[in-house]
């Protein structure tokens, strides 16, 4: 069974991808897992969501064994219908720091609260991400290493009531969202196992296909 590192330190990520792939020949992993939890968080210079999840998944490689498949997810919101002084784009903390002096999940949320507030208290929205994987591999007692990455959306709307804040803590957005299932509005953090999997589909397609391009490069050594 091969392993994959899910390259962050960020809890919710790591239960997210393992519920994704909970059903395949995967080991999913942990940094925790791999005796790294206090790993610094690597530096974001690039300027979208696919490139830091790239910039990510190699920083992490350099930290982790051969022969293993590294993989980062980066994310930004798309808001839609508001004011271009209210779009956060690729800085979501920036303004919640502005505002408040530091960010904690409970100062991000009251600013987003607040925000959907402004708006008539519904702002439909997309989460954007990138997701990369690094195969890291010793030949020859050289170390190479290969870098997939893909993007992928999930399409949900912004509200102004917080919802069960300390269910996602490192992940306040799940507090705030709806989704639709089944053509009803449901409070994300409400949602089931099962619904959560349908919902992140787009996700799923993409983490896919780049772990069989992961599978190709095994295959034709």
């Amino acid at each position: 069974m091969e392993e994959i590192i899910v390259a962050t330190t960020n809890n919710n990520k790591v239960k997210r991808i393992k519920r994704l792939l909970k059903n395949l020949d995967y080991k999913v992993l942990s940094l925790e897992d791999m005796g790294l939890k206090n790993i610094p968080e690597p530096p974001e210079n690039a300027s979208t969501p696919i490139d830091i999840a790239i910039e990510k998944a190699i920083y992490y490689s350099n930290y982790l064994p051969e022969n293993k498949i590294i993989l980062s997810q980066d994310e930004t919101i798309l808001l839609e219908g508001i004011k271009e002084e209210d779009d956060p784009k690729m800085h979501i903390k920036k303004p919640v720091i502005n505002k408040y002096g530091s960010f904690t999940d409970e100062f991000a949320a009251e600013y987003y609260k607040d925000l959907a507030n402004k708006y008539g208290g519904i702002i439909p929205m997309k989460f954007k991400y990138g997701i990369a994987v690094v195969k890291k591999e010793k030949n020859n007692n050289k170390i190479s290493k290969k870098v997939f990455a893909k993007e992928a959306f999930l399409s949900v709307r912004l509200t102004n009531q917080i919802h069960k804040l300390e269910k996602s803590p490192g992940y306040f957005f799940e507090a705030l969202i709806e989704a639709n299932v089944n053509n009803n509005w449901l409070r994300y953090n409400d949602l089931s196992e099962e619904i959560l999997t349908d919902l992140d589909n787009d996700l799923y397609i993409a983490i896919i296909m780049l772990l069989k391009q992961c599978d190709k490069i095994l295959d034709e050594q």
